[in-house]
């Protein structure tokens, strides 16, 4: 069952082919061919070869999936505009040998092999464009961040990941238990898989086989193993501790994670993420972290979950510009930067967001939106959420709900928008279970953009807990449209007082005297015990998005101890929070806020 839903996770994903009127080349596939490394293990793939046009620009997307079942990422949009097409099944995935270590140095080396053999085929004319959706996102940037590979022009990565640690994997500290099973499923399922050629190359196909076999025992077994146990794993025998400190942010997480070394990208990358996206806190983070002139870089930011990006497109925005599919613009984007077309593709808006609430398409200079400014909404008696402080102190007791968050955006969000239903639109019953804040109906519009921060003093009785803060729009009908949310286990609340530059990376993104993108360190060394009673000020991220509040509308901050089955503590976490009861103040000395970017 889990393999089942996870094939249709990623199989949503999966650009359709373009519309049969812009077909303009027919194209042979030659399946299998096998491409050596360095160290000698071959990987699996397919080529896509145009009948006429060749020597001609050349697509390499790297996947970790089957590329000839129903999940394939082949996309035949690309060898039909006069592309040739390689698919390749990262090594230890599919039918290629070797040992998966997903995104690990050895896949990255990979990568700049693979560059090279795209170059220098006899199809190819030596320019290469990177492509592919998710995984295939991310390691587009992890491959041009390596040197050695000019031969790549340009790249589009469709919802791609910035922070291995924070956008996915780890949710404010605790385990993302409703994505990563679902993946780890998915892959370990495919890769059990007899290779595609094993008739016809049965020695090298058994041996890719028996590699993912054993693979199990190597890496994902022990990532798991080491990562539930928390801080508990160093208590057990070294031996066993097969990747030391997993449940924190280090040097596995890091390795991984394209933020780190954005600042080798060099060329052209047109970035598609979504506002309900896994990956939703790091596509905005990647953009501005390029260091690439406005027509070389773009984001487009969607309403959209993880396996529905594109959808409702082609679209108008608010000055009446097409947004076109994401094939069509991909291929603009190839031909521009690839083949020097004269398509005018550069002067695509910087940045193009949907606006969530009016639903609409708006262009913009950057993201957050021109003009964007800070401003608190502080916590007050009567669970009101106002721009003023209140004069007097006082606490409010979150109620205790071990299993909270089930029916909310969150539960579809976080499975990437496999699992559906109208809790995903309405937030209500979660609210009901949780402590609100509601500010007064708008009098005009309040239209939100970029990362929020919730400020918080807090108390438990437990020396631990987390805290997951949701922001929503409350309608007049009693409907609460969630918005976007954060959350933060609180013995990893140490922040980095580190201002950022261009880069969201061990730094905090101020906006003005606050954090509007707070930077938790997440590691062993910062992790610090609670003392029950006292009170703590504590950030809690709450990830970036656009969106409006319209008048007659009001604003919420719901507050909650659990977030299932988007995540779940490690062991010692749940130890240390059990029967966890929080208190959230506010008052002179201890303004409990949520900090918001809004025009």
């Amino acid at each position: 069952m889990l393999l089942g839903v996870a094939c249709t996770l990623v199989a949503v994903v999966v650009l359709p082919a373009a519309p049969a009127a812009a077909a303009t080349t027919s194209y042979q596939v030659v399946q299998d061919v096998r491409i050596a490394m360095d160290d000698g293990a071959t990987l699996n793939s397919d080529e896509y070869i145009p009948d006429r046009g060749c020597p001609c620009p050349t697509i390499l997307i790297q996947t970790p999936y089957r590329k000839q079942s129903g999940i394939a990422e082949a996309n035949p949009g690309f060898p039909q505009h006069g592309y040739a097409e390689i698919v390749v099944e990262v090594r230890g995935t599919g039918g290629s040998e070797g040992y998966w270590d997903s995104f690990g140095p050895r896949e990255q080396k990979d990568g700049v092999n693979l560059v090279h053999w795209a170059a220098t085929r006899a199809f190819s004319n030596g320019r290469v464009g990177l492509a592919g959706v998710s995984y295939s996102a991310i390691n587009q940037f992890l491959t041009v961040e390596q040197p050695s590979t000019d031969a790549v022009k340009a790249i589009f990565p469709i919802v791609p990941m910035s922070d291995a640690y924070r956008d996915v994997t780890w949710a404010g500290g605790n385990e993302d238990s409703g994505f990563i099973p679902l993946w780890l499923g998915l892959v370990t399922g495919l890769a059990s898989i007899p290779a595609s050629d094993a008739a016809g190359n049965p020695k090298v196909a058994l041996n890719a086989e028996s590699q993912h076999l054993y693979n199990l025992t190597r890496f994902q077994a022990p990532v798991f193993v080491d990562s539930t146990t928390g801080r508990y794993e160093r208590t057990l025998p070294p031996q066993v501790q097969t990747y030391p400190d997993q449940a924190y942010d280090g040097p596995f997480a890091r390795t991984r994670s394209p933020i780190d070394h954005i600042g080798n990208v060099h060329v052209p990358a047109f970035i598609v993420g979504g506002e309900y996206d896994i990956f939703q806190r790091g596509e905005p983070i990647l953009y501005n972290g390029l260091a690439l002139s406005q027509a070389q870089k773009k984001l487009l930011y969607g309403p959209w979950y993880h396996v529905t990006a594109g959808d409702g497109l082609p679209a108008t925005d608010g000055t009446g510009r097409v947004i076109p599919s994401l094939n069509d613009l991909q291929v603009a984007w190839f031909d521009h930067w690839l083949r020097g077309a004269a398509n005018g593709v550069e002067t695509f808006p910087n940045v193009e967001t949907y606006l969530l609430g009016p639903n609409r398409w708006t262009p913009d200079t950057g993201f957050p939106a021109a003009g964007t400014r800070y401003r608190q909404w502080f916590l007050n008696p009567g669970n009101v959420l106002a721009r003023s402080a209140p004069a007097a102190s006082g606490s409010a007791l979150m109620p205790l709900q071990p299993a909270n968050g089930t029916c909310s955006r969150a539960t579809t969000q976080w499975t990437a928008g496999t699992v559906t239903g109208p809790c995903a639109d309405d937030n209500r019953l979660t609210d009901a279970q949780g402590l609100t804040f509601t500010s007064a109906p708008a009098a005009a519009a309040l239209t939100i953009s970029g990362p929020l921060d919730a400020r918080l003093f807090v108390s438990s009785t437990r020396p631990d807990a987390t805290v997951i803060a949701t922001v929503t729009d409350l309608a007049p009908d009693g409907s609460s449209r969630s918005i976007t949310a954060g959350s933060l286990v609180l013995s990893l609340r140490a922040l980095t007082a580190q201002a950022c530059g261009r880069v969201v990376l061990d730094c905090t993104a101020y906006a003005g005297p606050l954090p509007a993108e707070p930077w938790h360190p997440y590691s062993r060394a910062s992790q610090s015990a609670l003392q029950p009673g006292r009170v703590y000020e504590v950030d809690v991220e709450v990830f970036p998005t656009s969106a409006q509040v319209a008048p007659g509308h009001r604003l919420r901050l719901t507050l909650t101890g659990s977030d299932v089955p988007h995540e779940s503590g490690t062991l010692s976490t749940q130890v240390d929070s059990a029967g966890a009861a929080l208190s959230f103040w506010w008052g002179p000395g201890r303004p409990s806020a949520l900090y918001v970017g809004s025009l």
